[in-house]
């Protein structure tokens, strides 16, 4: 089961039912604005406000859809709160390399002890080992019993299960089981991975939260990105580049309407949630006035259409809309969502309405680099025939008869 646009720009659950080998061909990378990555051939369709073009009619600074929004699973999973707790701390600063003590370290009160309370799930307690000089606590994980062969210890065990145990920060992931989880859980999952890794502040000189989380894995990174989506959050991924030091990827959070949906609806465990609270409560006054979630410019053809089928003038409009005439300025600029919006009622326009509420993120390219010939296949997803791949809307490049004779 995939994720798919229909025909009103809505994310629906479909089935991917059947998957071919193409050959080879000419692969290229797309690279978004957000930091999302693709890598497709030329004749691969993306979703831009002409419909869907093929890449290599797609240019630089063209906008294409990503999801602003995916639905719970159909049917979701579970795993306790103590667990969903445990793999989020584990995950950012905790060490669980072969033939070694579990550990987790930390200089945060607030996440030490929730650690503590979370292992006893598994039977075990933490033993607490501080060292001043390095201003940092460390929480050793033994095994409740006497280890012998093929007996381990239950959280080794556990995070062996979900692929994570041996590695290195770097090589992080979140696993499958949380992506079937319900919003409830990811939020959970999500406020103690912040606690971790994650940096809240507010900057009183620029009048503006800093959110951001911190990984030298971009798997995880990405993994985390799609896990915001679940919850109405966009996340932008950036490379922090350090001689000496490997790759450092930031996933921030940026926007005020963004930024109010993150600490209202996910927040942070421990210290850094008193500087959370903090950042939403400047946040809540602020008027907003996004420049990046917006619809691309090209929808203003759709309103000047709109416009002249109900004979109404630019002066008109823009008098109806409260702005002052400035001639055809207007027209140069991408509108926001909500500013679509009130344009669609004022017009009684179907089309426009649907585009200002979509589930539709339009990101913008900044990259697309030829990677020379590699193995490639296809997939079908019957009746919408366009599915969710690496956070970017793609369309099918064969309907299904033609697959099956494929």
């Amino acid at each position: 089961m995939v994720w798919s646009l229909d025909e009103h720009m809505r994310m629906v659950c479909q089935p991917i039912v059947h998957v071919f080998h193409s050959g080879r061909a000419e692969v290229f990378r797309l690279r978004l604005a957000s930091g999302r990555e693709l890598e497709a051939t030329g004749s691969h369709p993306f979703l831009t406000m002409s419909g869907w073009v093929p890449l290599t009619r797609l240019e630089t600074d063209d906008r294409l859809a990503i999801p602003r929004y995916v639905p719970q699973p159909v049917r979701t999973g579970s795993m306790p709160d103590p667990e969903v707790i445990l793999l989020a701390h584990m995950i950012g600063d905790g060490s669980c390399v072969k033939r070694q003590p579990i550990r987790y370290a930390s200089i945060d009160e607030e996440n030490l002890s929730v650690v503590t309370a979370s292992a006893t799930h598994f039977g075990v307690t933490a033993i607490r080992d501080d060292y001043p000089a390095a201003r940092v606590t460390t929480l050793r994980l033994p095994a409740p019993y006497h280890l012998t062969h093929g007996r381990r210890n239950p959280i080794a065990a556990w995070l062996d299960e979900l692929g994570l145990f041996g590695l290195r920060s770097y090589d992080k992931f979140v696993p499958t089981r949380v992506f079937s989880l319900p919003n409830t859980k990811i939020a959970l999952f999500l406020r103690h991975l912040w606690a971790t890794d994650g940096s809240v502040r507010w900057d009183a000189k620029s009048r503006q939260a800093r959110i951001y989380y911190s990984s030298t894995s971009r798997q995880l990174t990405d993994d985390v990105a799609h896990l915001l989506v679940r919850l109405g959050v966009h996340g932008r991924i950036k490379p922090a580049h350090k001689p000496g030091y490997r790759v450092c990827w930031h996933l921030t959070i940026d926007g005020a309407e963004n930024q109010t949906v993150f600490l209202r609806d996910i927040g942070v465990h421990g210290a850094r949630g008193l500087a959370a609270k903090a950042a939403l409560a400047e946040l809540e006054p602020i008027s907003r006035n996004t420049n990046v979630d917006t619809v691309p410019k090209e929808i203003w053809a759709n309103i000047r259409s709109s416009m002249a089928a109900k004979g109404m003038t630019h002066r008109d409009f823009q008098a109806a809309m409260g702005s002052q005439y400035c001639g055809s300025a207007m027209w140069k600029r991408s509108p926001s969502r909500s500013r679509l919006a009130r344009m669609a009622a004022l017009l009684d326009d179907a089309e426009l309405a649907m585009f200002a509420t979509s589930d539709v993120f339009w990101d913008r390219i900044v990259e697309i680099r030829s990677l020379g010939e590699q193995e490639v296949y296809g997939g079908l997803v019957p009746g919408t025939y366009n599915f969710v791949a690496q956070g970017i809307s793609v369309h099918n490049p064969l309907r299904w008869e033609t697959a099956v004779g494929g």
